[in-house]
Order: C-alpha cells, then sequence, then structure tokens
C-alpha cells in the first residue's frame, strides 16, 4: 500500500482515508472530497488491497462527500471493482449515503449500475455507526436491498 503499515491506516490520501477496523475486523474507507477518474480509480483499487491484504470480509464505505463520479466511472465500478471485492473475499458492503445533494446521486447512480453485486451482501445506511453495526452483525439468508 501506498502508506506506511504502522498502526491501522492503510490509505490517507486527500480525498480518501482507509483503515482497518481491528474490533469489528473490517476495513472503513472515507471518502473525503473530489477525486477526478484516475484519483477514483486508484483510490478504490486501494480498498480492494486493504479488502484482500486484510483479509476482510467486511466493508463500510463512506460516500456522504463522493461527488461527480462520471458515468464511465460508475461502469468501472460495475465491470471492475466488484469483481475484484469479490475475488478479494468480500461478504458484506455497507454503503453510508448523504441525504442529500450530489453525493447521494453519486452513490445512486453507481448503485443503480452495479445492480445485484454478487455474492456478497450489500445495505446502504445514513450514518457510520449503523453501517458498522450492521456489517459485523449476523449474516441475512438473503441480500439487504438499499433502503
Amino acid at each position: 500500500m501506498s502508506s506506511s503499515r504502522l498502526g491501522d491506516v492503510n490509505e490517507d490520501a486527500p480525498w480518501l482515508s482507509i483503515r482497518w477496523e481491528p474490533d469489528r475486523r473490517c476495513v472503513h474507507a472515507e471518502w473525503i472530497s473530489f477525486a477526478n477518474s484516475a484519483e477514483f480509480r486508484a483510490s478504490n483499487l486501494k480498498i480492494v488491497e486493504a479488502v484482500r491484504d486484510r483479509h476482510a470480509a467486511l466493508l463500510v464505505i463512506d460516500n456522504r462527500r463522493l461527488e461527480g463520479v462520471t458515468s464511465p466511472d460508475q461502469l468501472w465500478i460495475r465491470d471492475t471493482f466488484v469483481p475484484l471485492l469479490v475475488a478479494a473475499g468480500l461478504r458484506r458492503l455497507a454503503l453510508v449515503l448523504a441525504r442529500h445533494g450530489l453525493a447521494k446521486i453519486a452513490s445512486e447512480e453507481i448503485l443503480g449500475q452495479t445492480g445485484s453485486a454478487g455474492p456478497f451482501f450489500t445495505r446502504t445506511f445514513a450514518t457510520v455507526p449503523e453501517a458498522m453495526e450492521w456489517v459485523v452483525g449476523d449474516d441475512r439468508p438473503a441480500k439487504v436491498k438499499p433502503r
């Protein structure tokens, strides 16, 4: 990973923070500010790398400040990012969405592109604590639809 492996920080870029939550055994990624297409894709690959390196089955992504995701990048999420997460062993993905605005629209468009993400459960939340509680909870027999 591009940043130090000291502690629980996997990535600390101006637009994205990726942290390992050892008590929950999950990766927590938080979009902080706008990222151009190259930064967006490279950062998503860092998320995959963190999931793979930590053998994490659980992922929380805070998209409340994610903005301006282009149509090609949405397709890249569907065609590249999601299959890589599946291959890395992801089982549960909790997405934290903004209540309104560009960040909410971008996330909903991505969810619309990805549809059924594969063999992992996906659910959306308004807050990180709700997402963390769900992601570490017991597995459900069927996929949970976004709220």
